[in-house]
């Protein structure tokens, strides 16, 4: 003998439009032209502030180009002193072109003695200006995130 549940009968029904038909037209947004205006200061100070969060981001996305910029080259001096090309040569090479406008960069981090392995050169004091530069320059584009809130 089959035993016949019971189903459950669903008492409840949501809203819909069906059930109140009048208030879809009463929650229409309003137009524009009913709405209060801003008196001037209010729309000086939000124009102010979107110029100043134009600039803060610009300004940031120049500190990324910089990174990448600065990275690209301590990069190439450090592949270049790792594999032994130095930056004697002629005034038109390569070598001497990056390691002159690297200079600067790792200027506060000279007195750190190159590691040798094999024939190989480490240059520590370029890996540490690398990283140096890194976290600063991310730390700067991160604080100046915070302004901006777009």
């Amino acid at each position: 003998m089959k035993r016949q549940g019971r189903r459950s009968v669903d008492h409840y029904s949501l809203y819909n439009d069906g059930t109140e038909p009048i208030l879809s037209t009463t929650t229409t947004p309003m137009s524009p032209i009913f709405l209060p205006r801003e008196s001037w200061l209010q729309r000086l100070f939000r124009g102010i502030g979107t110029f100043l969060s134009v600039i803060i981001h610009k300004v940031n996305q120049l500190l990324g180009l910089a990174l990448a910029t600065l990275l690209l080259l301590l990069f190439t001096r450090f592949i270049l002193t790792f594999f032994g090309f130095s930056s004697d040569g002629g005034t038109l090479s390569f070598s001497y072109w990056v390691f002159f406008l690297s200079a600067p960069l790792v200027f506060p981090f000279r007195n750190i003695p190159p590691l040798l392995y094999n024939s190989y050169t480490i240059d520590v004091s370029t890996l540490i200006a690398i990283l140096v530069y890194a976290i600063g320059i991310t730390i700067v584009r991160q604080f100046l995130k915070v302004f901006v809130t777009r």
